[in-house]
């Protein structure tokens, strides 16, 4: 007997899933979730954060008349549901691979993804901005900001919330609360009050109400101003939207993000209220899979699993991820020194400090999600004879810019940046690729900027760090793993500022490798020997100090150079080495291998660097064929 298509099976776009009778609604939530938990124990990809919001995302599509009504999504990894009901289902396998459905909303996917996101805080801008421009061109439709509890503490978002209620557009705001964090339990005095608040009846004579007390006179104002603070402290007591009012937005919740039932219902009231409106909704991140509710942060981005019980593919034991090795580090440096400390905007478990936290939680300074905050905190710190470690992601460092050049830069302020996931990030994609850090850092007045290229230059550098307190110093580092064997944490470092490493001693033609370059380098190089040509290798760790008088007789000894940078070519390395290598030699220059200045997109690294010739064999081919070119004489 064939078995009856589920209903997801039915649903390929939003209007599809308009047709599908309300009290269905929650088996379409069980198929999708049950849709995610399928297909990402066979690929991996963000998880916990996706199966949190599934009723909220079945019931967005069912109220609101997308793509017509906008839909503005905070940080994106959580759009997996979205992109299962719009048109995406089929290719949710692809996700995060190389020319597949990107991790996060994708303008180029899809009208109903609105923006590119990756960063927080964004989106209540963004929902803002689509409703002003809405207004000022007489525009028929409904705006919606979805966001999180951590992203909604973002100084942008709190600046976007003032602004809305400044402008008093129609909007909605849907705080995704899934740590409780803000949150009261919801029960059922918050149902009764939101049934009230979201009433028609009850607001529209509420309008009523004060319209008449402003027209009585002498005590009408002052009764206004009277009967407001009643109503705002009867629901400051009772629910915690007290700050939301303050800001000018009506506040709904908090709800059960899970009935789905119920949210569709709340929706289609909150749509017809005026004003900025924020409806607060209680999620459990995870929702569903027991393994990811126990544990929603070891879940939150997933390698292939075991659907049965959780288990994750395990890595190869003799590897250690370059952010381990940071935490690792920190944690010996501070058994000796009392005075450090470790600073991160909300990337405890991406940056590798979850043991430094649990052993020196005085010591861990997690910001949250204020990355400009995060950066004149530590440059405060060293002020006060601390030694602080910046550790942040490239991508999130572009964000505090003008704390750099303000705060620490231009005051000189000795912050130690320990910048991961520089370069190319892979999966992740373009939002999160780390390709600017080098032209910013290498422009700022007193940075110095170091760049390992192999896991033990990284646990030097850290160390090397602790006494550098003459200015600001910052290393930076890709997404990647070594040997642990290679390792020596307790070794004396034996860097010195203004140095590099000749790798090898040749006579056509020079390879400048910078930092996490040197593996395709060596590729790079063994080609061009085994074809006849004489190879000098060098490992361009110190970029500021830079060893320039060294490095002109090195290319002195040379036909031809080329530099090889894990950055966007226009803000990378080049221009800054350019202008330090001596006249005479600049005619031998070759060319940069580095990304072209267009957005990165996702898959595994090793696909990208051929995809843009920046693998060993394709700079080998390219660097000969501009060696037989020069060679030739006329």
């Amino acid at each position: 007997m064939q078995q009856e298509p589920s209903l997801l099976d039915r649903i390929n776009y939003p209007a599809d899933l308009r047709s599908v009778p309300l009290e269905k609604l929650p088996v379409v939530c069980e198929e999708v979730r049950n849709y995610i938990i399928d297909t990402l124990s066979g690929v991996g990809g963000h998880f916990a954060s996706n199966l949190g919001v599934v009723e909220l995302t079945v019931a967005l599509h069912y109220v609101f008349d997308t793509p017509k009504d906008r839909l503005v999504w905070d940080v994106g990894h959580q759009t997996y549901p979205h992109k299962i009901l719009t048109g995406r289902k089929d290719r949710l396998n692809t996700v995060r691979k190389f020319n597949g459905l990107s991790g996060f909303p994708k303008r180029e996917e899809s009208p109903y993804d609105l923006y590119n996101t990756g960063h927080a805080g964004t989106s209540i801008s963004q929902a803002l901005g689509e409703a002003a421009a809405r207004d000022l061109t007489g525009g028929d439709y409904n705006v919606v900001a979805i966001i999180g509890d951590a992203s909604i503490a973002t100084g942008m978002a709190l600046e976007a919330m003032n602004h809305a209620g400044h402008l008093k557009k129609d909007m909605i705001v849907i705080l995704n609360d899934n740590y409780m964090s803000i949150s009261k339990n919801v029960g059922s005095i918050s149902n009764y009050l939101n049934n009230i608040i979201t009433s028609h009846f009850y607001n529209h004579w509420k309008r009523i109400f004060y319209t008449f007390l402003k027209w009585l006179p002498i005590i009408g104002p002052a009764t206004e101003r009277f009967f407001k603070k009643v109503e705002k402290g009867f629901k400051d007591v009772l629910t915690p939207g007290g700050l939301f009012e303050d800001l000018g937005f009506g506040y709904i919740g908090p709800e059960d993000g899970h009935d789905v039932i119920r949210l569709v219902r709340m929706l289609e009231k909150v749509k017809k209220m005026k004003g900025p409106i924020l409806l607060h909704l209680i999620t459990q991140k995870g929702k569903g899979y027991d393994p990811a509710e126990r544990d929603p942060i070891k879940y939150h981005g997933v390698t292939p699993f075991r659907k049965e019980d959780g288990a994750m593919e395990s890595g190869d034991s003799s590897k250690i991820a370059y952010s381990k090795i940071v935490g690792k580090m920190l944690t010996i440096l501070t058994d000796q020194n009392p005075k450090i400390a470790a600073v991160t905007p909300a990337m405890i478990e991406g940056s590798g400090l979850k043991e430094y936290a649990e052993k020196y939680p005085e010591h861990l300074f997690d910001v949250g999600i204020a990355e400009q905050h995060s950066v004149a905190f530590a440059g405060a710190m060293t002020n006060g004879n601390v030694i602080p470690y910046m550790c942040i992601y490239s991508t999130f460092l572009t964000r505090g810019m003008d704390q750099l050049v303000e705060d620490v830069s231009l005051m000189n302020l000795p912050v130690r940046f320990v910048i991961d996931r520089a370069g190319c990030v892979g999966p992740d994609g373009e939002t999160h690729q780390g390709l600017f850090d080098l032209s910013y850092l290498l422009g700022l007045p007193h940075m110095d900027v170091f760049v390992p290229s192999n896991g033990q230059d990284l646990i030097d550098s850290l160390r090397l760090m602790e006494h550098y307190d003459q200015e600001p110093i910052a290393i930076r580092f890709p997404k990647a793993s070594v040997d642990i064997k290679s390792l020596d944490f307790y070794k004396k470092p034996e860097l010195v500022p203004g140095t590099f490493r000749v790798l090898k001693k040749g006579s056509d033609v020079a390879l400048l490798s910078i930092g996490s370059m040197l593996d395709e380098a060596k590729k790079a190089a063994e080609i061009l020997e085994s074809s006849g040509l004489s190879v000098t290798l060098i490992d361009l760790v110190w970029l500021r100090p830079l060893g320039a008088e060294a490095l002109n007789e090195e290319l002195s000894n040379v036909r031809h150079f080329a530099i090889l940078d894990e950055s966007y070519v226009d803000a990378g390395a080049s221009g800054y080495l350019l202008n330090r290598i001596a006249p005479e030699q600049l005619s031998k220059y070759i060319k940069t291998f580095g990304f072209p200045p267009e957005p990165i997109h996702h898959g595994e690294r090793k696909e990208i660097f051929q995809a843009y010739k920046l693998d060993g064999p394709s700079i080998a081919e390219t660097v000969a064929e501009a060696l037989k070119k020069n060679l030739i004489k006329p």
